[in-house]
């Protein structure tokens, strides 16, 4: 019974291409057993598993050309240090896919709700939310690239989370929510009169503030905090015509009770 197999079944068994185990030959780090009359590259069992580290080696994203290194002169402790900066890589990895899936969620689920708004004001309980000051410009100042070049560094991943604009001593101040350090201004805990709306232009936000103010006047709503609009950058993925906002103010609670049923 033959002892040994070909490139071909080498190749077969360890579920790679023939064209990359002469590769590896090329490279000087996999050789043939020997070579049969037939010139055919044989193969035993020390070559499978020196094959298997190899793969083992790639799969770490060990260049092909530091393998030959690797299996000639590292250690135990070579090794082992190879591995823990690999896992951390792996780790580190598995967590940005993991704020990946996060996002990618909060996007259809931010789209799903904004289909069903239709443009009305609605209530909802919000929570705390601890914003951070980004930058304030002047009321008659708009908003170009130029601010916020000169403003960098810009919070991590800026336009996936929601950017808050609250109107204050004759400025417009941009804040982005926070999880850490202090915060600069808190929207507290309660009932909240919102809605969904698109705009291209200043002048169409500063419509929608006017008519939740008439909004909340007519209705006898008791407002507790500045109004708020809310940018949604990340829902003009599905139309890059406009952009996506949200206005908000917070109300009593004693007017929702009221008023909820009419609303929602």
């Amino acid at each position: 019974m033959k002892k040994h197999i070909t490139i071909s079944q080498l190749a077969q068994l360890m579920n790679v291409s023939v064209h990359q185990l002469r590769y590896f030959e090329e490279k000087g780090i996999l050789y043939p057993l020997y070579t049969d009359e037939n010139q055919y590259r044989m193969y035993g069992l020390h070559e499978i598993y020196q094959l298997s580290h190899i793969l083992m080696l790639r799969k770490l994203n060990i260049p092909v050309g530091q393998i030959e290194e690797c299996m000639t002169s590292y250690t135990a402790d070579d090794y082992n240090q190879l591995l823990e900066h690999s896992l951390q890589k792996v780790q580190d990895e598995i967590a940005n896919l993991k704020l990946l899936e996060q996002f990618i969620h909060k996007v259809l689920k931010e789209h799903h709700t904004l289909t069903q708004q239709n443009n009305e004001y609605r209530l909802k309980l919000q929570g705390t939310r601890h914003l951070k000051l980004w930058f304030a410009l002047e009321s008659d100042q708009e908003l170009t690239a130029r601010n916020l070049f000169e403003q960098r560094p810009a919070p991590p991943q800026l336009f996936e989370n929601d950017l808050h604009y609250l109107s204050d001593s004759g400025q417009v101040k941009l804040y982005y929510e926070t999880t850490s350090g202090t915060a600069d201004y808190i929207l507290e805990e309660g009932t909240y009169l919102y809605k969904h709306f698109s705009a291209t232009e200043d002048a169409e936000i500063e419509h929608q503030v006017q008519q939740l103010e008439h909004y909340a006047t007519q209705h006898q709503y008791e407002c507790l905090s500045k109004i708020i609009v809310v940018e949604k950058s990340y829902l003009s993925i599905f139309d890059s015509n406009e952009l996506q906002y949200e206005i908000q103010v917070q109300i009593s609670d004693s007017r929702r009770t009221l008023h909820e049923s009419t609303i929602l």
